[in-house]
């Protein structure tokens, strides 16, 4: 397949014919991944679910998830600017959002507003939000507990 092939496809997964279905089945394994404490091969899996289709907002999410779970809080800001520019509206990329801003003390504020705009929501991400900023309030963020 040249690069003409793969550009009118639109994405490497639509080029190679991966379904939605099988999408979600390898974005799971990486979320399992990461709920046993294994962030390293999840962030291989999702690297590779985000090369074959930038698009998933949901792999950029895990994403970012795994690397704050290993503690790369750049490599993890950067996915969720990603998502958050693929989904603006959607409350987990802006969730994702302001914890990717948390640990830099000068985007904090920035952090702190989002996470205010998403506290009155019932949702999980509201939830998170709230807890967040109780957190904030109590001093946790500010010693780097993002």
């Amino acid at each position: 397949m040249d690069a003409n092939e793969v550009q009118a496809a639109g994405t490497l997964a639509e080029a190679l014919g991966m379904t939605a279905e099988l999408a979600g089945a390898i974005a799971r394994v990486a979320e399992d991944e990461l709920e046993a404490g294994r962030a390293d091969p999840a962030r291989v899996i999702l690297e590779g679910l985000v090369v074959a289709n930038p698009r998933a907002v949901g792999a950029w999410l895990l994403l970012a998830r795994a690397h704050r779970a290993l503690g790369q809080p750049l490599a993890a800001r950067f996915c969720a600017e990603v998502a958050g520019s693929l989904a603006p509206a959607q409350a987990d990329a802006r969730l994702a959002r302001a914890e990717g801003l948390l640990p830099f003390p000068e985007e904090r504020e920035q952090a702190r507003a989002l996470l205010a705009s998403l506290a009155g929501e019932a949702c999980g991400a509201g939830l998170r939000a709230r807890a967040l900023l109780a957190a904030i309030a109590g001093g946790g963020a500010a010693k780097g507990d993002w």
